[in-house]
């Protein structure tokens, strides 16, 4: 292990460290009546071309001090003075080094650390200009605590991934001042626990070995919550375990509770800010479901909280790591101090909400990418989601949207128990040879398909409980997959208050029919309480269905269908909740006409496109289908030479390349047999 190099080396002359360990100089200062953990300790290191960092200093053990920095050139390291701030000053003190006091590298750090940069839309970089492209799963904890980590942090590493995000959560032995229960008790406030630091060094050390970087997640909404995934009754901080917290949302205005934050947050950064492969700092995982946002509906508070968080950390973190929390409200006043937006992504239509964001990232001022995507709300058995088949799919969706980077999966751990860690990999593979991520001013685009077999027709419910403006959606009857379908609600709220919080509860659809047919509006449930649905038809109600409150105990309502006629020709579709409570969950729209089995979206400019291309009735199912082909329908492609090039979306292995002349104008473009899912990348030669 890199971190146990000083304990076996003299003490007399310098030290030799190794690349992608840190330079670590140990020290004991004289006492103080200041708590260990609360003391401001700073340290000056000299590197080798000259330059004096001053950096914040940690508890290792005992009495013992240290100061990391990064070993980010060759030659030598000298610690300097050791400095105390008291009373807005910094005091010179006579330290004690315990270790060597000059390090000799031999070997620079050769990972680097990330920034961000504009772009169209803006971009992560590496600290030397070229582009950062983050492709990876989430490891939030693990089943097997650390070890699991390390196990999967290099497995990650040997599918080719180079991101993922970890939580600081007690059950998995990883939260510095809060010890699971079958540890003992908590640390006392105002201490954290060596061990789980430990755990950390060796977490990071690993993640350097497998070059994926990691967003360290600080602190998750169930520690401050009485209602999603709620472990406030666990936390140590509540007054009913003997802690100074009465409520949840005490933790964003307690002045205790800040200091003995900052304190932890100080430690984070003194000890692991030396590392380039921490991608960022996130303070919150899905802080809008915390109490004050939950229950009192209060960004402000929060908000306030995150920026005088991220103005602490700037001011200590000499290395400059990007900051972040996760929240899907792109447009919160949470955002303002962060580097980028970090929204997750839980849809029933998951292949168009991972290609759409609520603000399109080439209007954004900073990088946005989803941090979790996950299946939740799919329409799948419990026996299908367990084969993982549902988990990478969204995955390629997303890279062919509004978006820059990759849907981050949230079933990490899933994806290697399943064996389907190598179809993440593939995505890793088609990135790296497309370009993908590194290219400016690509325009998502779906192109239709001809010459495939008709399946039915039925328009999905896309976004869940989100408070999105009611949409109206035109409907592309030949089958291309519109951006747009992302934005239809599957909840229709009934509920006056809900609707001012700016939940829809109604949906228009714009048809342009090609034959007379029969619509059916099918309805998955509703709630418990009294409410109506209105189906109009160019303005005329052509189907209703009301009901009523539900008495305790009794069966929930639905599914259901309300059928109704239409004429061919362009039609104005409406759905609404016209009830006054409660909700209805749209399941889909039954046009009672077909549309081609395979469907391709993708991303263009003039001289390249990469597309995606599913079968509708495949990509999820857990037994694939026949295999069917087709033909792309590229419009407005230039005159010139284009290479083509399929590639295998599990394998991640590209079939030979072909070259084909094009005058200019439309391009049909014949796809292989898919049952499930590939992938295909034109470039204009000349």
């Amino acid at each position: 292990m890199k971190f146990g190099l000083f304990f076996c080396l003299s003490l007399i002359g310098a030290a030799i460290a190794h690349a992608a360990s840190p330079v670590t100089f140990m020290f004991t200062v004289p006492p103080s009546a200041t708590p260990a953990f609360s003391r401001d300790l700073w340290a000056e290191v000299s590197t080798p071309s000259g330059d004096v960092l001053r950096l914040p200093a940690f508890v290792w053990s005992g009495g013992v001090f240290a100061v990391r920095a990064r070993a980010s050139e060759k030659g030598e390291y000298r610690l300097g003075r050791v400095l105390e701030a008291a009373d807005g000053s910094l005091l010179a003190l006579a330290a004690q080094p315990v270790s060597p006091s000059v390090m000799a590298v031999s070997d620079a750090e050769t990972r680097l650390p990330v920034r961000t940069a504009p772009g169209r839309p803006p971009r992560l970089t590496f600290s030397d200009g070229e582009t950062y492209v983050p492709i990876g799963a989430n490891l939030a904890w693990a089943n097997q605590r650390l070890p699991g980590h390390l196990r999967m942090l290099q497995q990650f590493g040997e599918a080719g991934l180079n991101w993922t995000r970890v939580w600081m959560v007690h059950w998995s032995d990883l939260n510095l001042d809060w010890a699971p229960k079958d540890k003992g008790a908590s640390s006392k406030p105002g201490t954290l626990d060596l061990q789980v630091a430990e755990s950390w060094d060796r977490m990071i050390d690993t993640a350097d070995d497998a070059g994926v970087y990691m967003q360290l997640v600080l602190q998750h909404h169930g520690q401050y919550t009485s209602g999603t995934d709620s472990s406030w009754a666990e936390h140590p901080w509540n007054a009913a375990n003997g802690g100074f917290l009465k409520t949840p949302s005490e933790f964003f205005t307690s002045p205790e509770a800040r200091r003995l934050t900052e304190l932890k947050y100080r430690y984070i950064v003194a000890r692991w800010g030396y590392s380039p492969m921490i991608l960022a700092w996130e303070f919150f995982n899905e802080v809008h479901w915390t109490d004050p946002i939950r229950e009192g509906h209060d960004e402000t508070t929060i908000a306030r909280w995150h920026a005088e968080m991220a103005a602490y950390i700037r001011q200590i973190d000499v290395y400059g790591h990007l900051i972040t929390t996760s929240t899907d409200n792109l447009r919160s006043g949470m955002y303002a101090a962060m580097d980028y937006f970090q929204p997750h992504l839980y849809a029933t239509n998951i292949l168009a909400n991972a290609r759409r964001f609520d603000v399109p990232p080439q209007d954004t001022v900073r990088p946005v990418f989803y941090g979790e995507i996950g299946d939740d709300h799919l329409r799948l058995s419990s026996e299908e989601k367990r084969t993982g088949i549902q988990i990478v799919p969204p995955v390629w969706a997303s890279l062919m949207g509004q978006g820059r980077y990759a849907a981050m999966p949230w079933l990490g751990e899933q994806m290697i128990d399943n064996g389907r860690l190598p179809e993440l990999g593939a995505v890793a593979k088609f990135i790296a040879a497309s370009g993908l991520g590194r290219r400016d001013g690509l325009e998502p685009f779906s192109p239709a398909i001809v010459g495939a077999p008709q399946i039915p027709f039925e328009i999905s419910a896309g976004q869940m409980w989100q408070k999105r403006p009611a949409p109206t959606v035109e409907v592309a009857m030949d089958g291309r997959e519109l951006l747009a379908y992302a934005d239809i609600p599957r909840i229709y709220i009934g509920w006056p208050g809900a609707i001012a919080e700016g939940y829809p509860n109604h949906a228009t659809l714009q048809l342009d029919l090609p034959k007379p047919t029969t619509i059916r509006v099918k309805i998955a449930g509703v709630g418990s309480d009294h409410g109506a649905l209105r189906v109009t038809l160019d303005g005329q109600t052509v189907a209703e269905h009301a009901w009523e409150k539900r008495a305790a105990g009794a069966p929930a309502a639905g599914p259901f269908e309300l059928p109704f006629p239409a004429a061919a020709g362009k039609h104005t579709l409406v759905l609404e909740n016209s009830g006054q409570a409660e909700w209805f969950d749209l399941q889909g729209i039954d046009l009672g006409l077909d549309t081609p089995a395979l469907a391709a979206v993708g991303q263009r400019s003039a001289d390249f496109a990469a597309l995606w291309v599913w079968h509708r009735q495949g990509v999820f199912a857990q037994t694939a289908p026949a295999a069917v082909s087709g033909k792309i329908v590229l419009e407005n492609l230039a005159a010139g030479e284009w290479r083509v090039t399929w590639w295998d979306s599990f394998a991640g292995v590209p079939q030979a390349s072909q070259t084909l002349t094009h005058a200019g104008g439309t391009l049909q473009l014949p796809t292989p047999p898919i049952s499930r899912h590939a992938a295909v990348i034109l470039e204009r030669l000349r």
